[in-house]
């Protein structure tokens, strides 16, 4: 019936299970080189801070989540995604593009922009200051400021953030990309 022997067929799986970490792993790391692309042209635009610097975003999490949703349903899948298959695997990949993004974070503060955390500071300052917040409280919270726009917590805050937006991006994409066979074409593959 059967020419493949157990050994044979464990082999394959273990080779597929590398092929599908593979896939998860370049996945993520081109979604985090589109997100630091994204985040270097909006820097030096000066659109950081701006709705299209999220719509930017936005449009790369929601793309490569759904067409990596539906090339690994496909391709490893047989076609067929459980819910949780599609949430987990958007998951990953987002905290494999906050790597990515982290580094990039990291660079950026370090070599291509070192005053970058500085005029963030100032930024927090003013914002503070218009909200009616003393200049001696303001002050009392600088501490805080130069800990918050550290590039060690832009790298944490940019693996936790990716991570964090792919779930719940996931958590919708993955609704419209599962795939469950019945209970008929699952016997049936048996008998193939």
């Amino acid at each position: 019936m059967d020419d493949m022997s157990s050994e044979e067929r464990e082999e394959q799986q273990i080779e597929l299970k590398k092929q599908k970490a593979w896939y998860i792993l370049n996945q993520g790391a081109y979604m985090g080189l589109a997100l630091a692309l994204a985040y270097y042209i909006t820097h030096v635009t000066g659109l950081m801070d701006t709705f299209f610097h999220n719509l930017l975003t936005w449009g790369i999490y929601i793309g490569f989540i759904h067409i990596s949703m539906v090339r690994y349903r496909d391709r490893f899948q047989n076609g067929l995604l459980s819910y949780g298959q599609g949430v987990w695997l958007g998951t990953r990949m987002g905290f494999l593009a906050g790597i990515v993004l982290g580094a990039y974070l990291f660079l950026y503060m370090k070599v291509i922009n070192p005053g970058y955390a500085e005029e963030m500071i100032i930024q927090i300052q003013e914002t503070y200051l218009q909200m009616g917040v003393s200049e001696n409280e303001v002050a009392n919270m600088e501490e805080m400021f130069r800990l918050t726009t550290s590039p060690v917590m832009m790298v944490f805050s940019g693996v936790l953030g990716a991570g964090l937006a792919s779930f719940i991006f996931s958590l919708v994409i993955a609704i419209f990309q599962k795939r469950k066979g019945g209970p008929f074409s699952d016997a049936m593959k048996n008998v193939e």
